[in-house]
């Protein structure tokens, strides 16, 4: 036991040795997720479930399964404990359009692989920059980013989705208004707008697709606008899923409805571009302060300046 401590007293830990413990934990790293990817491909209920799907003739899957497998069996060493966080990256993948079951599992595999990239990072700058100022700050900042870059991108796609399906909710209430008006029912009246929708705003008319598609399967017709609103977590169509609902419960005149609403939409519409444009002068004095009166003032009082120090000079 003596022989043992002071052994471990005389053992100094250097680059070598640094060196071989990375090798050692990323080998048992590589080998756990084998082990994982060989318990997923071999689970008796994926391979039952897989067998029903192939005799049901519905395998055509968007996926390769051993990915599947693979990330669901890591699922359980990257899933937050926090339920309410969970449920909150759920709807943020929801609004970024996907609404796979596995998604999230999905995400937090990217969140992993990240992260391990932020570690190599900081071990590299460890070992090759010993000496750069401010190494600690430089480490943490590399595990930071890995930590926290996917969800920025996250963050990011779910607002350019959200503003594209804002940019087609104008054309789709107009041409809902054409389409119900022209004698159609709102069903078809949908239908028709979701397929004209799908060149120049492809998320919205897949939301809509999938609205009518519902609607068509019983669901009723408010509640499944409501699950529109959930998915996409656009505000502005939350009157129009009102309205909607009103109309349908004391049997007003649909196409009377999508009018008037359009009407409004149009004018908030109009009162926010008008907000904007009142809010650019305000927004360009500080440019101006900065870079453009300095440059004015040394072109036109600039000369005289210097015909005067050169007068009074001689």
């Amino acid at each position: 036991m003596d022989a043992l401590l002071g052994s471990l007293n005389n053992f100094q830990m250097n680059e070598e040795m640094l060196y071989l413990l990375l090798i050692l934990l990323s080998t048992v790293f590589m080998v756990v997720s084998v082990v994982l990817v060989v318990m997923g491909t071999k689970n008796p209920i994926k391979r039952k479930l897989e067998q029903i799907r192939s005799e049901s003739g519905a395998e055509k899957l968007k996926k390769s399964s051993r990915i599947d497998n693979t990330l669901e069996s890591l699922s359980p060493m990257m899933a937050q404990s926090n339920s309410k966080e969970s449920e909150s990256l759920r709807h943020q993948l929801m609004h970024a359009g996907y609404h796979d079951a596995s998604a999230l599992t999905v995400f937090y595999a990217i969140k992993a692989v990240c992260l391990v990239f932020g570690l190599m990072i900081a071990a590299l700058l460890y070992f090759f920059q010993p000496e750069m100022s401010n190494l600690h700050l430089a480490m943490i900042v590399s595990v930071g980013i890995g930590i926290y870059i996917p969800n920025l991108g996250l963050s990011r796609v779910v607002s350019k989705r959200q503003r594209k399906i804002r940019g087609g909710v104008p054309d789709a209430l107009d041409l809902l208004v054409v389409c119900t008006e022209s004698g159609l029912g709102f069903n078809s009246a949908l239908r028709r707008v979701a397929d004209e929708l799908m060149i120049s705003h492809p998320d919205f008319a897949d939301e809509l697709d999938t609205v009518c598609s519902k609607i068509k399967a019983g669901v009723e017709m408010s509640d499944a606008f409501e699950e529109l609103v959930e998915r996409t977590g656009v505000e502005e169509i939350v009157g129009l899923v009102k309205m909607l609902a009103h109309a349908s419960k004391i049997g007003g005149s649909i196409s009377q409805t999508l009018r008037d609403y359009t009407e409004d939409f149009r004018d908030r519409r109009n009162q926010e571009v008008e907000e904007i444009a009142a809010k650019i002068p305000t927004k360009m004095i500080f440019p101006l302060l900065l870079f453009i009166w300095p440059c004015f003032f040394i072109v036109a009082i600039g000369p005289a300046m210097l015909s005067i120090t050169a007068t009074l000079g001689n």
